[in-house]
Order: C-alpha cells, then structure tokens, then sequence
C-alpha cells in the first residue's frame, strides 16, 4: 500500500512490487532487529494449488498479533530513548507471516542477504563467520511450526531467533534449533499442569483435537505421555487442516463437534488448535448447543475477540493458562498516542485504520469479526481519514493480552542487555562491529531484572516464568477474564491468592453439566 494525499491507496493487493513493499514496518538504525509476526490468519491463494511462485497477499486482520508487533515497535523506542545503549540507534524490519511457513521464508530470505549491498543477495559460503547480513536478531515467529522452520534456516548463520509465542517442546532441542530461544516456557510444562489439574478434578476419560501438522501431532504425543502417568485414558483423536486456507477444514471442525456429540461418556477434550481455529470451532459448537467446562491454554485463554463471540456463555466455564505478565500501563499509553504515530514505514498501522474506517459502524463486541473478514482486495481502495474515530484506542487497549505484550517485550530487552554487553569495547555504531553468533552467545549468558525477578535463559533457551491461571466470569452480562492463581513451574503445584480461589478452583468438576478442556497450538 501507499499513502496518497490523506487516503489510503492500495497498490497492487495481490503481491507485491519490491522487496520493500514487502516489509511491513521498519525504521533505520544502527542495529537492525528483525520481526515475524502473524498479524493475518492466511494467505490468499487465486488457486487451491499456486500455478506461479508469486508472494500474494492476506485476509484476517489478527488484532492481538498486530499488538505483539506494535509491543516490539514500543520496547524499542524505549531502549533507544534510555541509557541502556548510549550513543547506539536500535532499528527494525518486521514481516508478516500470515500464519504460513512459505511466507515467513521469504521474509528470512531478506534477514540473510548481505548488510548493505546494493541489491538483496544472500552469499553461499562455507563459513559465515564474518559474513554481515541485514539483521543482528529476529523476534519471532508467533506459531512453533513456523518457528521451527525459520530457525533451520538461521542456523545457518547462527542469528539468534527469539521468539515471544513458540511453545512446541522440540524447540528446546539445542542440537537442531542452537539459535532459538524464546521468552516463554516449553510446552513440556503446560501439558504437565493440564495434565494435573485433569487428574486433581478426578477427569480420567477423554478426546484428543489438534492440528495435523508437525507441533499438532507432537503435543499429542507429550500430553499423551502426561496423561498416561496420571492415568487419564484418550478416547478418541480429531484432526484438523492447521491452515485456514485448507478448502477442507469446514468439513473437519464438524466432524470433530459429532464426535464430541456422540461420546457421551467423554468428560474432557483437550484439543491443541490456534486462536482463530478456536473462534470457528466456538462458533459451530454455539450453534449446536454444546455447554461444556473449557479449559484453555496460553495461547488463546486471554482472548478477548474469543471472550467477546456473541452468546459465547452458552459454551459454560472456561478456566485456562496464560504467560506471567507485567506492568501494560506504558504499553497502554502508547496505544493512546498511536494517532501521532508517523504511519507511512508501518503497513499494518495503514492497513488498520483503513479496516477500522471501513468498520467503523460496528460496535467493540463486533469489530474483531468485521476486520478479520476484510482482505486488501475487498477494502475501499480510496478513503480518506478524516478523523481519530478510525484509530479506536480503547479498543485496541481492551484487546490486549498481557501475557503475550511482556514476552515480545522481554525478548526485545533481553536482546538489547546482549548488545549491550557486545558494545563495552567495542564501536557499534559500526554495524560490522560483531556477528549475529556472537550476539547469541552473549545472550545464552545473559542475566537482567524484570519486574523484581533475575531473567534469564536456561540451558534449552528457554525463560521459564510460570503461567497464570484465569478463569472466564459473566459479569453484568459480559464476559469478564479474571485471575484465579499460579501454576509454579518447580513445584508442579498450583498457588492461589485466597481461600475462595481454591475452593472455586477444587469444584471445577461439580460447576457444569460436563467437561471439555482445550489447549493451541502455538
């Protein structure tokens, strides 16, 4: 997209013209971060197998991934306008992955080519040790599958990946991710905490739905594992298309609501999926009458477009696990000036006020489907801002989901400790100070101060900060997401805040009819 005298233009909506149009944000500096986020849910393909290999473009505006972007965008204006690296400029190009590893290729493609050269090419050497490509670090990427893909592919250059959302325990394995890390614990550690609170609410029979790909069939198989030494026995395994581009998945998500129908004697589902596969699965299953206790996972727990479904309390309780968090009170500031906010080196800032001026007669409860369902093709190709109503602060301040904020924030700060370090001795305004593999070694090392608590990773190149426990409420006929306890990840136990929690937490079981629990795949 271009910007053309107070309207928004688009282009070509279907592909791209230039390398560049294909960044979705930047800003110069003297150390470029790179960023891969899945701000839409999938491509558009003109075809249900692609004739040419052209990068088209995307549909489903995801609200909470464009906040994770913007919460990089933040933690670095607050780095460069610190005394934690004087004197150095952060930058920073982010892409967007549309939830698919083919795309997010092409963005890594770019993070490999050579720093500086007049045209974007990446040399073929046998050792990279003092080759300088565009990016010192990447953030990212949102889904593990796509993660484990873009780390084979830096590894080859050892550029430390750090991503914010990444859960699949395969990740953790240093001989083949050795430049991942993450700022959010393995996987390993939910399916153990689903498993126990499974066993604590005395839940021994259930269903399996996940996503058929790679991180769907191996969580499968470690909460298969879980579930076993708790003996809790699987009735029954659903698979679904992990793309929504998949022609099929229709078919599949009904599929998976008969059988959850017709095993009746099935107390508990647990189904690994991603946030907007929950909204389509939620969606259908409120149209069936199906009323079940929900148990939900990291990634869509605090969901605030899922919480916000209309008629979304006739499902029943959702009770579910998300990331520790911070403060968001700067963050929220920043979303409150985001009107200042110079848009025209940040596609999705453009693209968002675009979709809010085109949505913007629907209400809050509303809007997350009305924006999801636009794609750049079906936008008013000209439409002129005339006002902040378009911006919608308050909602974006209501979307946010605090867990997933302060992980791309940590991982933003943990690199920027790790540059740091690089920069005692050393000029790195000169951007061919060190090499990507050495910035990663230095953040392996790395030790900092968030919120009161020593961060750091561990030797998988994990940062392991426990989760929260939240609990789904109707309050004055609105879904209320409210904070029930802690799952400590040492002592395998859950902690609670008062008496009242744990009781509600312990009579899990006797508050519905039935129960269905539910994890992602992220």
């Amino acid at each position: 997209m271009e910007l053309v005298k107070g309207s928004l233009l688009v282009k070509d909506s279907m592909s791209c013209w230039s390398p560049d149009d294909f960044v979705g944000a930047s800003s110069p500096g003297d150390i470029v971060i790179g960023g891969l986020f899945a701000i839409h849910g999938r491509m558009l393909h003109s075809e249900e197998r692609p004739l040419k290999p052209v990068i088209t473009n995307c549909s489903g505006f995801e609200v909470q991934v464009f906040l994770q972007s913007l919460a990089m965008v933040h933690a670095i204006e607050i780095i460069n306008n610190s005394t934690l690296l004087p004197g150095i400029k952060l930058g920073y190009e982010i892409y967007d992955t549309c939830a698919e590893v083919t795309r997010a290729m092409a963005a890594v493609l770019r993070f490999l080519a050579k720093f500086n050269a007049s045209r974007d090419v990446v040399e073929l050497r046998c050792n990279y040790s003092d080759y300088t490509p565009r990016v010192k670090a990447v953030i990212g990427a949102t889904y593990s599958e796509v993660s484990m893909s873009v780390a084979r592919i830096l590894n080859l250059q050892l550029i430390p990946q750090v991503s914010h959302a990444s859960t699949a325990e395969i990740l953790s394995d240093k001989v083949r991710f050795p430049s991942f890390l993450r700022t959010v614990p393995s996987d390993s550690y939910q399916t153990k905490a689903m498993a126990q609170l499974i066993h604590k609410s005395g839940w021994n029979w259930i269903g399996i739905i996940a996503t058929d790909d790679d991180f769907g069939r191996l969580a499968v198989e470690s909460f298969g594992m879980q579930a076993m030494a708790n003996n809790v026995c699987i009735a029954f395994k659903e698979m679904l298309p992990a793309y929504l581009s998949d022609s099929t998945i229709h078919g599949k998500i009904n599929q998976a609501l008969e059988t959850i129908v017709k095993e009746t004697r099935v107390n508990v589902i647990v189904v690994f999926l991603r946030q907007f596969h929950v909204m389509r699965l939620f969606r259908k299953a409120i149209e069936r009458n199906i009323n079940k206790t929900w148990i939900a996972s990291d990634n869509w727990s605090a969901g605030v477009k899922i919480s916000t479904i209309p008629n979304i309390s006739r499902l029943g309780k959702v009770v579910g696990f998300t990331f520790k968090s911070g403060n968001m009170s700067s963050f929220q500031n920043f979303l409150s000036n985001l009107h200042s906010t110079p848009i025209e080196n940040n596609m999705f800032l453009r693209e968002y006020t675009l979709l809010m001026s085109t949505c913007s007669h629907i209400k809050d409860q509303d809007l997350s489907k009305c924006i999801s369902n636009y794609s750049l093709d079906m936008l008013v190709l000209n439409h002129t801002i005339t006002s902040s109503q378009q911006w919608r602060e308050e909602f974006l301040i209501a979307n946010i989901e605090p867990g997933f904020i302060h992980s791309t924030m940590l991982a933003v700060h943990a690199i920027a400790y790790a540059i740091r370090n690089q920069c005692k001795d050393r000029n790195c305004k000169d951007p061919y100070a060190f090499a990507p593999w050495e910035l990663l070694e230095e953040l392996k090392e790395i030790k900092f101060t968030d919120n009161e608590r020593e961060v750091y990773f561990d030797s998988y190149g994990d940062i392991n900060t426990g989760y929260d426990v939240l609990v789904w409420k109707e309050i004055d006929g609105q879904m209320v997401i409210t904070n029930m306890g802690e799952y400590d990840l040492e002592q395998n136990d859950f902690i609670f805040a008062d008496e009242e929690d744990e009781i509600e937490f312990m009579n899990l079981k006797v508050s519905g009819r039935s129960y269905f629990t539910i994890l992602e795949v992220s």
